[in-house]
């Protein structure tokens, strides 16, 4: 049976409301499942946004900022309270977690792409669950492209993840498995981690390939 290794992402647009607070209930959520896949010896990571949204929501700002400073500023706020509120909500299913920030052009540094994989191998062999964002204040590549998703497949790609897992508003799961040209879509948790079970009794070849800069379209829905 395969140790699987999934990383997870979540947008900004997926946590939160209309006045761009961030939804207990979507956390609670991604705890819950994260954490009951972290209990069948999966190793798992969390990329999420949501930095900028808690800003807005601790300084009780009425609209989304426009300029770039200004983003910057309220996810050094925001990036406090989020870590926090994740802290919360998961030491509800007794699953620590560690906060990971990173600039996405990491990748190109060797020695500290050495150093995050290492950091990475670490805390999945003690059964931590690292949560990772994008370091705003000296990286704003996320920030401009508004989603998270190329700082998830760099993830993806340098530990070499079995599968890259989008969590959507509706609950709903986006599945892309190495090496594949197409996504799996689950409707629900439940589908979801039957997916990952068969994933776990599967055999993987040692494939280089990397996962694609864009999700791919091609949908296959699973049931």
């Amino acid at each position: 049976m395969t140790k699987l290794r999934l990383v997870f992402n979540v947008e900004e647009g997926t946590l939160i409301n209309e006045k761009y607070f961030i939804q207990k209930s979507m956390l609670n959520h991604i705890a819950m499942v994260l954490s009951n896949i972290r209990n069948s010896e999966s190793d798992v990571i969390l990329v999420t946004a949501g930095a900028i949204a808690s800003g807005i929501e601790q300084t009780g700002l009425k609209k989304y900022p426009v300029a770039l400073s200004d983003k910057q500023a309220l996810a050094a706020i925001g990036q406090v309270e989020l870590i926090k509120r994740y802290q919360n909500i998961f030491d509800e299913y007794t699953q620590m977690i560690a906060q990971v920030l990173l600039a996405r052009d990491f990748i190109n540094n060797p020695k500290q792409q050495f150093n995050a994989k290492n950091t990475f191998k670490k805390l999945l062999s003690l059964g931590i669950i690292p949560i990772i964002n994008e370091n705003d204040t000296i990286s704003t590549a996320d920030i401009e492209l508004e989603n998270n998703y190329m700082l998830t497949t760099t993830v993806a790609n340098i530990i070499s993840a079995h599968a890259l897992i989008q969590i959507n508003k509706d609950l709903s799961f986006n599945v892309l498995v190495k090496g594949n040209n197409f996504r799996y879509s689950c409707e629900d948790k439940d589908s979801l981690c039957k997916l990952v079970r068969e994933l776990g009794n599967k055999k993987f070849k040692n494939s280089k390939s990397q996962y694609p800069t864009v999700l791919p379209t091609e949908t296959t829905i699973y049931e």
